[in-house]
């Protein structure tokens, strides 16, 4: 890639953001907002502490995903205090482009000042591949939670789109019996090729006690108090959609069930992989807009 002198600013987010600024700094001059020297170790990007410091001036702002949990303050897990949203459109050049993942009710703050936005997590390539990190993320987790082998386990899988594809084919592999569930005919039709048991996602209330695990890739609220009543005290309720969720967590607590909510998996499990898939995606970005 050739050489560039456009300025990036990676502000807050997990471990993930750590590796996307260290890969953008392979071609950009990259500055990272929210983190500490101790977690970015990379003499090639530079550090920016606050606000307060002044923020470079940029030409690329890279924010996490969700890009805002209240719409005011990006979130620095590993910082020493909260980015300011407000803050970080200061520091945007003129024709400056942000780039984030589910912007919510943050879109509006950037149209009110006139800024240019992209949605990464929208990128058909980064969600096919970060499905790659959120499955092992998952197993790992199932491995982790289970008092007994995977191997000969009775799974269901809730969705089987990039997320539940990936994850049952891993599942399938390991010798679990495998039953995906779903009410698009197109998916339980790829998911029967695939070796899969398949039942419509209506009928998963009659089915719930067969299973020892139920994993859940839904972005909906598919798992009910109904469903969670019906299985078994000792399985174990997996969710990987993102918030709010596809569990009933009220009903669950009610009914003492077993609910592991793992969110941002790529960034706890694979934050390296996760991290240069995100930067790869944003590289791909600014070439399509003639901004590398």
């Amino acid at each position: 890639m050739k050489q560039s002198k456009k300025t990036v600013l990676v502000a807050g987010g997990d471990l993930r953001y750590v590796y996307t600024a260290k890969m953008l700094a392979e071609q950009y001059e990259v500055y990272a907002a929210g983190f500490s020297r101790q977690i970015v170790p990379f003499e090639t990007v530079k550090l920016t502490e606050s606000a307060g410091d002044g923020f470079p001036m940029c030409d690329v702002l890279v924010l996490p995903m969700p890009v805002s949990d209240d719409g005011v303050f990006v979130s620095t897990p590993f910082g020493r205090q909260n980015l300011s949203l407000r803050g970080l459109i200061a520091s945007l050049k003129p024709n400056a482009i942000v780039l984030g993942g589910k912007f919510g009710k943050t879109a509006e703050l950037f149209r009110e000042a006139d800024v240019q936005t992209v949605d990464y997590l929208a990128r058909e390539e980064l969600s096919v591949l970060n499905a790659v990190p959120t499955a092992e993320g998952a197993l790992q987790i199932l491995l982790e939670e289970m008092a007994s082998t995977v191997y000969g386990s009775r799974v269901l899988v809730l969705g089987f789109g990039r997320i539940g594809s990936r994850f049952a084919a891993m599942l399938h592999a390991l010798g679990a019996k495998v039953t995906v569930a779903s009410r698009d005919v197109a998916e339980l039709a790829r998911a029967e090729m695939s070796g899969c048991r398949t039942i419509p996602l209506s009928e998963v209330l009659q089915h719930a006690a067969e299973f020892e695990v139920i994993c859940n890739t839904i972005p909906a609220k598919v798992v009910t108090a109904d469903i969670l009543k019906q299985i078994l005290p000792e399985t174990l309720v997996l969710d990987l959609a993102s918030k709010p969720g596809g569990v009933d967590l009220a009903a669950a607590q009610e009914c003492s069930r077993r609910v592991v909510w793992a969110l941002s998996l790529p960034g706890k499990t694979a934050p390296i992989t996760a991290g240069e898939i995100i930067a790869r995606t944003i590289f791909h970005i600014l070439e399509e807009r003639g901004a590398s």
